[in-house]
């Protein structure tokens, strides 16, 4: 079986254990690697260009995380959770997203909110221009704002473990709820909110406010 064009291709920087898992996490997330797909060590390492050491290394990691599961002596597939295990784990992400905004909002600079501030002013006013792209990769940099914040690395991974059985449902609802007037308000009034309790440094309100926020952009939580 040949993966070529389906594995996003390593970077080349750094190790390239760490390149090879970044590359087959980030096909699984965006589905070139579909649920129940199945692949070898060595059709990943002909993909990628590597050599099988770092696969293995990039292998076990997403073992770990669930991502990959073995069904043979060298043959594994993209692991394809039940619908109601799927949900469990996103709701695990909302939890975990929570936390974070609990850390952010003891630690977060006037600096930080301010940028925050920006932003979403950024998103009003330029909002018919741009595309669904630019104004998710808009809300990317205000969640990398709060985990700045928060700053708990090994939160922040877990987040990223558990964010990638949700990323399929949030963009495919993003696409559809964008065009909703009412609900783009909504999602500025709780944006809005997560800002004030940032500053106030109420950290229940941020808790919740995320939560809200996790839960209200993955459909059927």
């Amino acid at each position: 079986m040949s993966l070529d064009g389906t594995v996003l291709q390593v970077a080349r920087t750094g190790s390239l254990a760490e390149q090879a898992y970044h590359a087959v996490r980030a096909s699984i997330a965006d589905g070139r690697l579909a649920p129940g797909a199945r692949i070898t060590e060595r059709d990943l390492a002909a993909a990628l260009n590597v050599s099988p050491t770092p696969v293995r290394e990039a292998i076990s990691k997403l073992e770990h995380e669930g991502l990959l599961e073995r069904v043979g002596v060298r043959r594994l597939q993209v692991a394809d959770h039940p619908t109601e295990t799927l949900h469990e784990l996103m709701e695990v992400e909302v939890m975990l997203r929570g936390a974070e905004a609990r850390f952010a909002a003891r630690k977060i600079s006037p600096e930080a909110i301010q940028r925050m501030r920006d932003s979403i002013e950024q998103v009003i006013e330029a909002r018919e221009s741009l595309s669904l792209a630019e104004q998710y990769a808009m809300a990317q940099r205000f969640d990398a704002e709060i985990a700045a914040a928060a700053s708990n690395p090994a939160l922040r991974g877990l987040i990223e473990s558990y964010g990638i059985y949700s990323t399929d449902y949030r963009l495919h609802r993003a696409e559809k709820d964008a065009q909703s007037p009412e609900w783009v308000a909504s999602r500025v009034a709780q944006h809005r909110d997560m800002v004030e309790a940032l500053a106030a440094g109420d950290e229940d309100q941020a808790e919740r406010v995320m939560r809200g926020l996790a839960r209200s952009s993955i459909r059927e939580l």
